[in-house]
């Protein structure tokens, strides 16, 4: 009977870059546009609403761009949503961005 052997590849795969510096935290959201980003696969349409309504309370003067203004974010048009994205969130004038909630 032939021996089976099986290449081993650690499954981390090997780092390509190195860390990178994030931006600093809004310290208070009152009066700030929050932009939401959704790939629609984690619950967005139950989420969103549930964190909008709670940071209303918190920050009655917060404002929100409601994640449908930027579409799919990991679907069939991710690449030309992607390459815009930056020139979008300033044009609405983002001060902080709510990404891939739900679970």
């Amino acid at each position: 009977m032939k021996e089976i052997g099986y290449k081993v590849v650690w499954p981390l795969g090997k780092r390509i870059a190195g860390p990178v510096a994030l931006a600093p935290r809004v310290a208070n959201l009152s009066g700030k546009t929050i932009c939401e980003l959704s790939d629609y696969g984690f619950r967005a349409e139950e989420m969103f609403p549930l964190i909008r309504t709670s940071l209303s309370r918190r920050y009655p003067e917060v404002k929100f761009i409601e994640y449908g203004t930027f579409g799919n974010t990991h679907g069939p048009q991710e690449n030309e949503i992607i390459a815009t994205l930056a020139e979008q969130l300033r044009q609405y004038g983002c001060d902080a961005v709510i990404s891939g909630v739900g679970g």
